[in-house]
């Protein structure tokens, strides 16, 4: 109890951006309650760490500790279903999707029904985020990101973006009831302006 009491602390002090990460965590909770979240190192998991109050043990783990594992989560949420069984959930950027992006391949072939939420933000704005709170100019951390949609269809996942909380359910539903790997993408900016307008 006095756990959830420090979350719920925590959580009304946070930004309009964190509100709006909370709000996708939740959406993804809502509509897979039985799922294992898997997060890389992205700004919903670092949010998650801090707010998230699961009522089962190994349903959320993550590289998200301050080491900068850029990568991880897609290898690690195959690796959870196959271990589990559970519907498993990636949740990665934009940035560290870019390390580990051939394993969808290796996601079709095995038949995983992974569902990979790509939370793109153009960058890596957590780490842009700490610069411009230091006054040091953002260098390295706006980057070239490709359409991932189109890149998880060439690989034979299922893929598309959505935008908001009634959109990402439907779209959770939908990879939940696949043989196979979904990659469903949410841009930063657009989820923020739709769900906190």
């Amino acid at each position: 109890a006095r756990a959830t009491r420090l979350r719920e602390t925590l959580a009304s002090q946070w930004d309009d951006a964190a509100k709006a990460q909370t709000l996708f965590l939740d959406t993804i909770l809502q509509a897979l309650p039985d799922a294992v979240l898997v997060g890389d190192s992205t700004q919903p998991v670092y949010t998650g760490n801090l707010t998230l109050d699961l009522d089962h043990p190994r349903r959320w783990f993550n590289a998200s500790t301050g080491y900068g594992t850029l990568g991880y989560a897609l290898p690690a949420a195959m690796g959870a279903w196959l271990g589990s069984g559970l519907p498993s959930v990636c949740l990665i950027g934009d940035g560290g999707i870019q390390f580990t992006l051939p394993e969808l391949a290796s996601a079709v072939e095995a038949r995983v029904p992974l569902i990979v939420l790509l939370w793109n933000n153009q960058g890596y704005e957590e780490i842009k985020r700490y610069m411009v709170n230091r006054d040091i100019e953002p260098v390295g951390v706006d980057i070239h990101t490709p359409d991932f949609v189109t890149i998880a269809k060439g690989f034979g996942c299922a893929a598309e973006s959505v935008h908001e909380v009634q959109a990402l359910k439907a779209a959770l539903m939908a990879a939940a009831g696949r043989q196979g790997p979904t990659l469903i993408e949410i841009d930063q900016r657009r989820w923020t302006e739709a769900v906190l307008a």
